[in-house]
């Protein structure tokens, strides 16, 4: 029995070769069969693809996306559940906002706000999860289960069978026409390539037939991912309001004063090059004393010609000290000179000190 199946199978393999390179002409199928195949074909291989493209969708990282399926197969072997999930970007993300949100203080507002984010990016990450478990189980699972029983173990097995027998009838043909193969041999091996015909014909049939089912998985994709965008758009709305509403309290908070303010080592730089404290200062500051006695006279106001050095105060300055010069806003200051890329030296009412650059706009510069 062994050496009659590895004989025949050795016929098929002369047919085949004969075929193919000696271009030798076989039984031929009609079109619509033809046809028949080609849309099949292209049906399942529709699928197959849409599965996968789905898979990408859902698990854009393909590391990822193989360490979950590694981790799938593996628990299946040892009959435990899988509770592994994609890690969502919507999560990550909303972990980096909720984590740098408790840094900056529940003060801020802008804290509060990034927040409320970080917790709707979480909400997100979670529908995403669910989206993602929808799909798998009423969409791919489902598809995967049509090509594998209907086409794969049906009609691919029913069509292989048919080529095989086709083989072996074609070959039978060219023997009996030698003489050397009887008549209910040739007639045995015509209705076996018939019997498989047909059976490939009607799973192929069968297979079209049923595009209803394969439609209505089509919509229970569509309906997952319109319930996903939904929910998704219900969130971000919730989200969106308690955002403008951080923003009202944040614009209803009293402002502080935005002064710019002096750099203290430029101050410190100064104050160790002029002393202002001698001991001749302290003496006459001294409680014996009593009230300090009357300094000089003060200078007579420099007189300002249009081509003095000058600049307008935008802001007011209050000296910290007495190489310093108060300032009041909108006041003409003569700039006298340029210290550093910080501060001026200048004189107003008979006044000498310094102020920050910051502080004035130049009318003349020096």
């Amino acid at each position: 029995m062994a050496f009659a199946g590895l004989k025949k199978q050795m016929n098929k393999t002369q047919q085949y070769l004969s075929e193919k390179i000696g271009g030798k002409e076989g039984s031929k199928v009609d079109e619509e069969f033809i046809e028949l195949e080609r849309q099949v074909d292209a049906t399942a291989k529709c699928m197959e693809n849409l599965n996968t493209k789905v898979m990408e969708f859902l698990q854009p990282n393909p590391v990822t996306r193989a360490k979950l399926a590694s981790y799938s197969t593996y628990s299946k072997v040892r009959g435990t559940n899988s509770d592994m999930q994609y890690p969502q970007v919507e999560r990550q993300l909303g972990e980096l906002l909720v984590r740098q949100s408790e840094e900056i203080g529940n003060h801020s507002c802008y804290a509060k706000a990034a927040s409320e984010l970080g917790d709707g990016f979480m909400r997100l990450a979670d529908i995403k999860d669910s989206l993602d478990c929808d799909i798998k189980q009423n969409f791919i699972d489902p598809t995967d289960q049509t090509i594998k029983a209907d086409y794969k173990d049906n009609v691919l097995v029913h069509r292989k069978k048919m080529n095989s027998r086709r083989l072996d009838y074609d070959y039978k043909i060219s023997q009996h026409e030698k003489g050397k193969v009887t008549n209910d041999e040739l007639y045995t091996a015509e209705d076996k390539f018939n019997e498989s015909l047909q059976s490939a014909d009607v799973g192929m049939k069968k297979f079209v037939q049923n595009e209803e089912e394969h439609i209505h998985q089509l919509m229970a994709f569509v309906g997952f991912l319109k319930d996903y965008h939904q929910s998704s758009l219900s969130i971000l709305d919730e989200v969106h309001s308690n955002l403008q509403s951080a923003a009202h309290e944040a614009s209803s908070r009293p402002k502080s004063d935005v002064r710019p303010i002096a750099r203290v080592s430029s101050v410190q730089q100064r104050t160790n090059n002029i002393s202002i404290s001698g001991p001749s200062d302290m003496k006459l500051m001294s409680p014996q004393s009593g009230a300090p006695p009357p300094g000089p006279p003060p200078p007579k106001p420099a007189s300002m010609s249009s081509k003095t050095p000058s600049a307008k105060v935008l802001f007011d300055f209050d000296a910290e000290n007495l190489t310093e010069l108060d300032l009041k806003e909108n006041d003409i200051v003569i700039l006298t000179k340029k210290i550093d890329e910080n501060w001026y030296e200048g004189e107003i009412n008979g006044r000498k000190g310094y102020f920050p650059v910051n502080y004035v706009e130049v009318i003349n510069p020096l």
